[in-house]
């Protein structure tokens, strides 16, 4: 076996300040925690630590050292939830990950071939986790234990991160700081006190004694780190449905910069669509902007797509077209349903499927900045009478037209006809549109239309004028003889 740690350090800093804009690394900001009346620093942040403020402080202090502060309150709950959604997204790689304290752990041997090697894995799981607004440090090992030491012992220390042999795990393991076990602090304080601090010095103490000094839990741990004893680990069961919720530490009115954050979110949501081996056609982008006020946007496609670009891309258009009510303080994203994904054989020429792909993402782009009810398609319709000759799907827009068989394929129709037929003036009895217009073809009779009460009686002409105009007329034999234009060849 072997297993790939995730560890992410400084949680609780990085469970709020996910998907932060990039000014927030000159921005003071700590993590409290404790009573409400006496708050300490739980975290700071690389610009704090700076400062002089340092983890335990009083909140009090630390703004009396640095003003200003942004003081945020821990909360466990958007701790573990960061956890979950870190373990949902690991589930593309294997389908044995389990969660961590502070991560999350993956067993790989059985996919390591099919993602090109543990370098391979390493990189793409390390560029991953950096997309969702996550810093992290990896281990690896053939115990879950010994991988999570090793990620942990990466952060703090320079040193050895990987270890594929078991029995070179206590060598590798020898040099590890005891505090990197998460033990409590009284069995840490008395370790410290009698000169245990490495893992080296704690193998060369009588396992006897330490276990009736510190009890089993110590001694157990050491084993499932050296990979003397089994440790059996829960997996990690990937949720239904996707929906995923952030709240942003400044109020943001500009669209470019949410973008950031929405990012976020649509790498994580790819990640788990990939863990459950599906796809979408919606998603719906939820963004708060106060207690009260809050908008919803709907995205659709007619394919089925779990790519985060493409769905960045349809929000883009949206997002920049609409300016915001108010500012954004919060935003949502979830996919209300999962569909089947198939994944396209690449080719060397462009296949009809890819081409057919790429007009439909063309369709989904405007149909995203201008709304869905101004994007429709036309099928044909079976009459003679050009106005009634087609139809419109304005309200199945995303639905493929039913196509009818023209009865006038062989005769010549203009590309833009006009919505009413424009009256033309006549001189000597010639048509005139920007002067006068030469006959190139016709007639075409078209007498139709006396079942539903609109009879037309028309003679059709092809004709062009002095600006090279092809224009498409006709001779209303119902009203006089009049001529009319209906329409311009391109």
């Amino acid at each position: 076996m072997l297993w790939i740690a995730v560890y992410l350090p400084e949680l609780s800093l990085q469970s709020h300040a996910r998907g932060a804009l990039g000014h927030l690394l000159e921005v003071p900001l700590v993590i409290s925690d404790g009573v409400a009346s006496r708050p300490f620093v739980h975290a700071a942040n690389a610009c704090a630590r700076e400062s002089g403020i340092t983890a335990r402080m009083p909140v009090a202090a630390a703004q009396a050292r640095v003003s200003p502060l942004l003081v945020v309150q821990r909360e466990a709950a958007k701790e573990q939830e960061t956890l979950l959604e870190l373990a949902t997204w690991l589930s593309q790689f294997t389908p044995m990950v389990c969660q961590e304290k502070s991560g999350a752990s993956l067993e790989i041997s059985t996919t390591l071939r099919l993602f090109g090697g543990i370098g391979a894995l390493a990189g793409r799981i390390r560029t991953g986790i950096t997309s969702l607004g996550l810093q992290a440090a990896l281990g690896v090992a053939p115990v879950p234990m010994a991988a999570y030491l090793l990620a942990r012992a990466s952060h703090v220390m320079t040193g050895i991160r990987m270890c594929r042999e078991a029995g070179q795990l206590q060598d590798r393991l020898n040099d590890i700081p005891l505090a990197l076990f998460d033990w409590p602090h009284d069995v840490m304080r008395s370790l410290s006190a009698l000169g245990l601090v490495r893992v080296k010095d704690l193998l060369s103490q009588p396992r006897s004694s330490l276990r009736r000094r510190f009890g089993d839990q110590l001694m157990e741990d050491l084993d499932h780190a050296l990979g003397l004893a089994p440790d059996p680990r829960k997996p990690h069961c990937v949720p239904e449905n996707f929906a995923s919720h952030t709240d942003l530490l400044f109020d943001i009115l500009d669209a470019e910069r949410l973008f950031i954050p929405i990012n976020m979110l649509l790498n994580q949501m790819e990640g788990f669509l990939r863990a459950r081996g599906a796809a979408v056609n919606e998603i719906v982008l939820d963004l708060e902007h106060n207690r009260t006020l809050k908008t919803r946007h709907e995205f659709g496609s007619r394919h089925p797509l779990r790519n985060a670009e493409h769905w960045l891309r349809l929000i883009r258009e949206r997002l920049t077209a609409q300016p915001f009510p108010e500012a954004v303080v919060a935003l949502k994203l979830s996919a209300p349903r999962l569909v089947a994904f198939q994944e396209l054989n690449e080719s060397w020429l462009p296949t009809p499927d890819i081409r057919q792909e790429k007009w439909q993402t063309l369709i989904e782009r405007v149909a995203s900045r201008l709304g869905d009810k101004s994007v429709f398609s036309i099928s044909e319709n079976s009459d003679h009478r050009p106005e009634y000759a087609w139809q419109s799907d304005r309200d199945r827009s995303r639905k493929k037209a039913a196509r009818v068989t023209s009865m006038a394929q062989h005769k010549p129709r203009p590309l833009l006809l006009l919505t009413e037929p424009r009256a033309l003036v006549t001189i000597s009895g010639a048509p005139q549109h920007h002067g006068t217009l030469a006959l190139l073809a016709g007639p075409e009779r078209i007498e139709t239309g006396w079942w539903d009460g609109r009879p037309v009686a028309r003679d059709y002409f092809v004709a062009s004028n002095p600006q090279r105009e092809v224009c498409w007329i006709f001779r209303d034999y119902r009203h006089g003889k009049k001529w009319y234009l209906h329409g311009y060849f391109s």
